[in-house]
């Protein structure tokens, strides 16, 4: 098992199984059985590469809903949900520069095109520290 840290709070993160919600517009899927490490003091969770591949060939597979259901731009909990992860990791995505978005009032915004060529590199580091 690799140990790893918590990138918001430093504390030691631990190796679970989870349940995560994955889906877009009005489907939703709960994928169980997923491996993540999980900070036990914030709750911040990481996938690993073998997962987050897994997650992306299923959102491959949602990707061919109707283009009227995918809007093109996307707001922090809609990427949460594309990129399988926190809010609170979209946030530290968009202040290190590893998510490209704009602020609209008190919103960020994002370029759901941006999103999913991130998805389509298989650039799995893009969520390991």
């Amino acid at each position: 098992m690799v140990k790893r840290k918590c990138f918001v709070c430093g504390t030691e993160m631990e190796e679970r199984t989870i349940s995560t919600v994955a889906g877009w517009g009005k489907y939703r899927l709960t994928i169980d059985g997923v491996k993540a490490y999980v900070c036990p003091n914030c709750g911040e969770i990481v996938f690993s590469a073998e997962e987050v591949h897994m997650l992306q060939e299923l959102g491959k597979s949602l990707s061919n809903l109707n283009e009227k259901e995918r809007p093109d731009v996307l707001n922090v909990s809609e990427v949460a949900d594309l990129l399988r992860v926190s809010n609170q990791t979209v946030y530290n995505m968009i202040k290190d520069g590893r998510l490209k978005a704009v602020k609209v009032g008190r919103e960020w915004k994002f370029i759901r095109k941006d999103i999913e060529s991130i998805l389509d590199s298989n650039n799995s580091t893009l969520f390991l520290n």
